[in-house]
């Protein structure tokens, strides 16, 4: 018995010692583009799927959620900015080598789930994988197994080399808040790396700016979301929702519509998109949001003060469309 116990601590430490050999790679928490109870516990099913899969390859030293959650907190980094070079910088001196996260986004009844792999010694994001899937038990199980599996076997060519699924667009080009951009707004944000399409955010210039009501007053819009990155999808949404109702005039619709300088691809920004925006305009109006709180309310702020807060949906507010790129 005693020479069992021995061989087994033997071994113990033989796998600590080569554990301590292997990448260090953390699972963070999966962002949602909607905050309703089932999408937040999807979303945590996702990572724990992810996470198991990352420990069950034998290929990391995978940093336990605790521990990875209390280093981001007390770094103070969020996830939605975590490749941000001052993010990085702090991630390199925890030596870890790689960190996945990714999205579940909800489309109607069905989820678009991303799953992407950050590459910490280069700062980019060097693997991704997708899959669209329904949003029942099932469908979301067998849906996030075979996404971590085609993940998982493509992480290997990924490692060490950085993949731009995604060509730049312009040219390239580096921006800083307050340049203008490719369609002659004001660059309001720049989420560190081109990904899922874009990287900057910019605001129609002023000029542009309109007024209207939300619209779908006692209506709902399902889906909308307040995250950064969701105000192109609600503006989808709403205008769709809109049609079905018969109006017409309202904010989201109008920024759909807006032609500026040949491009036509603006919306209207999501809640913390909204407030980005405050953040490096200049303006003392209340502005809509494409956030809905509920069938009666939706998010504005007023770029006077920053205060945010949900008004009618039949006010009249200042409206002013954001594209990303």
């Amino acid at each position: 018995m005693k020479k069992l116990v021995l061989a087994a601590l033997l071994c113990g430490l033989a796998y600590n010692a080569y554990a301590q050999g292997l990448p260090r790679l953390a699972v963070v928490a999966f962002t949602t583009n909607v905050s309703t109870d089932k999408t937040r516990v999807d979303a945590v099913t996702v990572r724990n799927l992810v996470e198991s899969r990352m420990v069950s390859s034998g290929k990391y030293q995978v940093i336990s959620r605790e521990e990875i959650d209390a280093l981001l907190e007390n770094q103070r980094i969020q996830v939605s900015g975590i490749s941000s070079k001052e993010n990085i910088v702090k991630l390199q001196l925890q030596n870890i080598s790689y960190i996945v996260t990714g999205s579940v986004n909800a489309m109607g009844g069905d989820y678009a789930v991303t799953v992407k792999m950050l590459d910490v010694p280069t700062g980019q994001f060097s693997h991704s994988a997708d899959e669209f899937m329904g949003g029942s038990s099932r469908e979301m199980f067998n849906g996030v197994s075979t996404l971590v599996s085609k993940f998982v076997a493509g992480m290997g060519s990924a490692e060490g080399r950085v993949v731009q699924v995604e060509p730049s667009k312009g040219g390239g080009k580096e921006y800083k808040i307050g340049d203008f951009g490719p369609a002659g707004g004001i660059v309001f944000y720049d989420k560190g790396v081109f990904s899922n399409g874009w990287r900057y955010l910019e605001a129609v210039p002023a000029e542009t700016e309109f007024t209207a009501q939300w619209g779908a007053y006692g209506r709902d819009v399902a889906g909308t979301g307040t995250i950064v990155g969701s105000g192109k999808r609600n503006t989808q949404l709403i205008v769709e929702r809109l049609r079905q109702l018969g109006e017409s005039g309202r904010a989201a619709q109008l920024c759909a519509g807006l032609d500026f300088d040949g491009y036509k691809d603006w919306f209207l920004p999501s809640k913390d998109e909204l407030n980005l925006m405050y953040q490096n305009l200049n303006s003392n109006d209340w502005y809509w949001s494409s956030s809905q709180s509920n069938t009666y309310y939706a998010w504005a702020q007023n770029f006077s003060s920053g205060y945010q807060y949900h008004y009618y949906k039949n006010l009249t507010y200042s409206v002013r469309a954001a594209r990303s790129f």
